[in-house]
């Protein structure tokens, strides 16, 4: 028996649905197997999501919460890594018994695992970043033609249009590059990833163009049913959803900022990730092919920002002010969407971490952390305070609502009504999820606590598609994004690890494979292996990246 899966950062059953007429081997999938929304990751990003799919593991029994580790105060956070992931992958329990498996661009897979088999790592990784074995990425260059990459061609390209050739090109890297290796290694599990079903709406607003994404990963989906062989099963899954943001960017540090928890620290000239773009990534020298941006120009015009902040707090205008304006001109949205977040983020007061009772760490996180003493580096909140501190932050973000008079989270509470795991202690110590995820959330500082908003973000529900001679159906009402390792191990006829905390429904799976519970001998896993790339540059390089995708 063998399993594929194909993971589509973002896939959203909504965008399926619409351009279904032009997604044939989607809706032919569809129709023979077995389909449920599947529910993310708390919080549903790319940093947290991937990792839990990957291990059937929520956040904090993996220990990764988002794109960065905050060991100490968010100005001083390093991008996560496998590393950062504290349980077996799929692949390894695979290796530890001596099966092969095939994995190409899951994100926060490097540096790769020497596993049985084939590792190409993704999302995070430098461009540079080598896989397993060592020589794969230039057996790959020789069978393909052309140079394997992780990113796509102008990936920070200020050209939208050569951005979206880009995108669609790497998908079709992606496409050739996956065939190429599943017709050329042994596998018994194979995971295939792409990126830019997540990419494009965070960069374009066209429904055309979301189409024309989805039917490049449709016509990936359809060369590897062709590539594999009919006994194989196929699960078809992402990480989060994706859809409208029409609601408000909440300023969850303005509001603590009002509540006295939030104390906040004069901008600098000091090198940040957003001032210091110029050599975030090897392509950042001329972000066009015709060389006509140069590298000095996002970190320059930065400064001038910076700067023109400095006159006009001079003369009285604050960021508050500007956006005032913008609303009576009616031309709020324009300003948000056009001004990159780096530049927004540039006019905004800072927070000062280390001496704020409490503070969200960046918009991803959807949390709060308490600045505690005896934990944080400098904490001054008294461990005899802590629970009156989160009873309080819970009651002022429970009611806070929307200029609209709607409530603007779904739920807040204790980390601990969400996470059960051994690493619940790196959580953010009060977690909320914005009502019906129609808004974002900015740790930023504006002066404003609300803005409204008319974009693309991320949704709870992503999807799950199954077909094959292991998936019997009925379709489940619902999944969890964990369950997928375990429903993967239980189509191989494996048992599932006790460690994983997803599960497999009942009936989803053959008859035959009535998965059971085993206690595994821990595999290896993020062994050591060390990147030929600096771990400098390596933060460098993929801030730019995740401030190209919105997420900065």
């Amino acid at each position: 028996m063998k399993t594929v899966i194909l993971g589509f950062d973002g896939l959203d059953m909504r965008y399926l649905d619409r351009f279904a007429p032009s997604l044939p081997n989607f809706s032919a999938l569809r129709d023979r197997g077995v389909e449920a929304p599947l529910t993310s990751t708390h919080p549903p990003w790319t940093g947290s999501a991937w990792p839990s799919m990957y291990t059937g593991t929520d956040p904090s029994h993996h220990g990764v919460y988002g794109f960065f580790d905050y060991d100490g105060y968010p100005d001083e956070g390093t991008l996560v890594s496998r590393h950062d992931v504290h349980q077996p992958a799929l692949w390894d329990y695979l290796s530890n018994e001596g099966e092969t498996s095939i994995v190409v661009n899951v994100p926060i897979t490097h540096p790769a695992d020497p596993i049985n088999g084939v590792l190409l790592p993704g999302y995070l990784a430098v461009e540079d970043e080598p896989g397993h074995p060592a020589d794969i990425r230039t057996e790959l260059d020789n069978s393909l033609g052309e140079e394997y990459t992780i990113y796509s061609r102008n990936e920070i390209s200020e050209h939208s249009e050569e951005k979206f050739a880009g995108y669609l090109d790497q998908i079709d890297l992606r496409r050739r590059a996956s065939r190429q290796l599943l017709q050329e290694h042994d596998w018994k599990l194979a995971v295939l990833q792409v990126q830019k079903t997540d990419a494009v709406f965070h960069n374009f607003t066209s429904d055309d163009k979301f189409r024309q994404v989805y039917e490049a990963a449709d016509q990936m989906l359809g060369d590897v049913l062709e590539t594999v062989d009919d006994d194989v099963t196929v699960i078809v899954c992402s990480d989060h959803g994706i859809g409208p943001v029409d609601g408000y960017k909440i300023h969850v540090n303005e509001i603590l900022r009002k509540h006295g928890y939030v104390e906040t620290a004069e901008v600098t000239d000091r090198p940040t990730l957003s001032t210091e773009k110029a050599s975030l990534t090897e392509t950042g020298a001329t972000n066009g092919e015709d060389g006509s941006e140069t590298q000095d120009a996002p970190t320059a015009l930065n400064r001038a920002l910076l700067a023109t902040q400095r006159t006009l707090e001079q003369i009285g205008i604050e960021p508050k002010d500007v956006y005032a304006v913008a609303e009576r001109m009616g031309i709020e949205q324009k300003l948000i969407r056009h001004i990159p977040d780096s530049l927004r983020e540039a006019v905004g007061k800072g927070v000062d971490w280390s001496q704020s009772r409490a503070y969200c760490p960046d918009g991803t996180r959807m949390g709060i952390r308490v600045n505690l003493e005896g934990r944080e580096p400098n904490g001054v909140v008294p461990q005899s305070e802590y629970e009156a501190v989160r009873t309080d932050l819970i009651e002022i973000l429970q009611g806070l609502e929307t200029p609209d008079g709607e409530p603007a989270f779904d739920f807040v509470c204790r980390r601990e009504a969400v996470y059960d795991g051994p690493f619940t202690e790196d959580a953010p110590d009060i977690l909320f999820l914005p009502t019906e995820m129609k808004h974002q959330v900015s740790a930023t500082l504006y002066g404003r606590t609300f803005i409204s908003v008319d974009s693309f973000d991320h949704k709870r529900d992503g999807t799950f598609i199954g077909a094959g001679p292991a998936i019997s159906g009925p379709s489940p009402s619902r999944l969890s994004l964990t369950d997928v390792a375990p429903i993967t191990m239980a189509t191989l006829g494996w048992s599932v690890p006790e460690t994983m905390t997803g599960s497999v429904p009942d009936g989803l799976v053959s008859d035959l494979l009535e998965p059971v519970r085993v206690d595994y001998s821990e595999p290896s896993y993020a062994s050591g292996t060390t990147s030929v790339a600096d771990p400098t540059a390596s933060d460098n390089k993929v801030t730019d990246r995740l401030e190209d995708l919105g997420y900065l």
